[in-house]
């Protein structure tokens, strides 16, 4: 036999090849050695054509991760998955699911021959099978013929039931998309819808302190009850209006006097703010202006009105400040048209009048004018970090702690079986949670945010535990989210994320009692209870409701936890349905799908080749 034609049949029968090599047909048409240059080329031509055929399959086949999927020194696995795989559905199933029957393995033998007619096997580990025989190569002509002739044009009409498919499912991309993006910001955005009507649901406290003195009425007391109860005054607010008998019979209860009583309702959040009018109000001007006392003010001396900037920082920075400081300005300009200083210089009488007018004018010239006065203020412009986007961010980094934790489960999942892995889990999940609340008080204090105002030295550890139980209570209810969405609809995940968030944000950042009543149900949500332990642990506001609101938030970690076994168990069993209906399907459709028919010049070519390959063979 010629040295060309021995040459021809090693490279034919040979087993360890990279790729497709060119054959040579005819020993009489042998060719010259071709340089190096053009060997490398075609090595390397051929190898990437081997992977590239090796990709497509494993993407199709779904091989078992362990087997497909190279793993670290550690044991971890360190490459891309999909979405099953990468979010932890897979692991579940194969964690919680009862082995392999011979059914199951049947179907993955069918799947394999479809996708590898010729007999190969990848990530196959039985060391016990015997050694199969060797198989030649398929011709790389032929190959590359069937490879292009799979090619179309986008409006060929060979391409016509892919571009409908391709146009059905953009079209359910737009609806879900759609769906999700009118859901998170609708309700985002719903929370401002009219707001300027709903400043009359602001809660504000008139108590009055001033009371008739012998003979003298309460001027002062009349015209700020006058005030408070004008129409237009009333829709900037629910005014509710404290007499004197009222205000001192609840005093003398507690055993407060009226401004203690007055600071205690605005404390305990009763009200957003109470304007007060001291007690014997009229009785002190009255004696002020007999006296000429310089050293008497009028415009501040008579009049205060209390808020708490510390008890809801967002709604009274944002809006109870502004519209107190709007009522005070008008109950001026009210008081410079009102029959104020008309009414003093009737009860003092002519001499006593024009006596005042000449030595201390000041007294009649000067309005009563409301003093206000913030009793918890927030000097520090950097908490509206933590008590705004640092809200966002809670929810954030819950499911970013769940990303970073999915190689760890992979890994494990093929070592711990049912409840262990479940608990190993959850525990990983919570210990997670501890860290990244830790690193969340320490940003805070690194920045200056003082955390001893209200429980001293251990105000660290207060703060700390509410930030944990805040991101238990959202980042498990955000793992069950997500692994439900892996199941029915993998790209929903984002939205899930942003829907938990926003429904979380939108009552706690805009006041609810500025937002539509729909809002009400933000009273139940973590982040809004979070947002008022923080309150109390920053600014020393009121402690009475943290025994709620550290209640809710435990309510929510402990009712999620307990539910997540139970999802992962559905998880499992839908994964297992999936593969019940693939055999099934299997089943019916025969062996493997025919391939496409190829054009007639196409396949006349793939015909000769084949031809040629076997003369060669032979």
């Amino acid at each position: 036999m010629p040295k060309s034609v021995r040459s021809l049949r090693s490279s034919l029968d040979s087993t360890n090849f990279e790729g497709p090599m060119p054959v040579q047909l005819d020993a009489t048409n042998v060719q010259p050695d071709k340089p190096s240059y053009r060997r490398a080329s075609s090595t390397g031509t051929a190898f990437f054509s081997l992977k590239s055929e090796q990709a497509s399959i494993e993407t199709y086949e779904g091989q078992e991760y362990s087997t497909l999927r190279p793993v670290d020194h550690s044991g971890v696995p360190n490459e891309t998955v999909d979405h099953a795989d990468y979010f932890g559905a897979t692991q579940i199933h194969r964690s919680l699911a009862a082995p392999k029957n011979t059914d199951e393995e049947a179907l993955e033998d069918a799947e394999l021959r479809e996708f590898f007619p010729q007999g190969q096997q990848i990530g196959t580990t039985d060391e016990s099978a015997p050694p199969e025989k060797l198989r030649k190569r398929d011709s790389t002509v032929a190959s590359a013929i069937q490879t292009f002739s799979k090619k179309f044009g986008f409006w060929d009409d060979e391409f016509l039931s892919q571009r409908i498919d391709i146009v059905v499912t953009m079209f359910t991309n737009y609806i879900y998309l759609i769906l999700g993006f009118m859901c998170a910001l609708c309700v985002y955005w719903g929370s401002y819808y009219n707001r300027a009507s709903r400043y009359k649901d602001l809660k504000f406290a008139v108590m009055i302190g001033d009371v008739e003195a012998g003979s003298l009425p309460p001027i002062l007391g009349k015209f700020v009850t006058g005030f408070f109860q004008n129409s237009a005054v009333q829709t900037f607010g629910n005014f509710d209006i404290w007499n004197h008998t009222r205000l001192s019979t609840l005093a003398t209860a507690n055993n407060n006097s009226l401004e203690q009583e007055v600071l205690k309702q605005v404390h305990h959040q009763n009200y957003l703010a109470a304007f007060y009018v001291h007690e014997n109000a009229t009785a002190q001007m009255y004696r002020a202006l007999v006296s000429q006392n310089t050293s008497f003010n009028p415009a501040t001396d008579l009049l205060s009105v209390f808020y708490e900037t510390g008890s809801d920082y967002n709604g009274v920075t944002n809006y109870v400040s502004s519209i107190v400081q709007r009522l005070c300005s008008s109950y001026v300009a009210a008081s410079r048209t009102g029959p104020w200083s008309s009414s003093w210089m009737k009860i003092l009488g002519g001499d006593k009048s024009v006596k005042v007018l000449s030595e201390t004018p000041s007294l009649l010239t000067s309005l009563p004018s409301f003093q206000i006065i913030d009793r918890l203020p927030v000097v520090e412009q950097v908490v509206q970090a933590p008590f705004q986007i640092g809200l966002i961010y809670l929810c954030m980094f819950t499911f970013f702690q769940f990303l970073f934790t999915v190689p760890i489960h992979m890994s494990v999942a093929s070592k711990i079986k049912g409840l262990r892995f479940v608990a190993f889990r959850m525990a990983t999940a919570q210990g997670s949670y501890v860290v990244l609340s830790l690193a969340y008080v320490v940003l805070n204090a690194a920045f200056g945010i003082s955390c001893n105002k209200t429980f001293g030295n251990s105000g660290f550890l207060v703060i700390w535990a509410i930030s944990f139980w805040t991101m238990s209570a959202i980042g498990t209810v955000i793992e069950i989210m997500v692994l439900i969405s892996i199941v029915l609809k993998p790209a929903m995940i984002g939205v899930c994320l942003l829907v938990v968030a926003v429904f979380n944000l939108a009552p706690t950042i805009s006041p609810i009692y500025l937002c539509p009543k729909f809002y009400r149900y933000g009273y139940a949500m973590p982040v809004y209870n979070s947002y008022h332990l923080l309150q109390v642990a920053y600014f020393n506001s009121w402690k009475g409701n943290m025994g709620r609101e550290f209640g809710i938030l435990i309510a929510w970690s402990l009712g999620s936890n307990l539910c997540m076994p139970f999802v992962m168990k559905w998880v499992s069993i839908k994964l297992k349905q999936g593969k019940v209906a693939m055999a099934a399907e299997l089943a019916a459709s025969g062996k493997k799908k025919e391939k496409a028919p190829l054009p007639p010049a196409s396949a006349a070519m793939v015909q000769s080749a084949q031809k040629m390959q076997e003369t060669a063979s032979q």
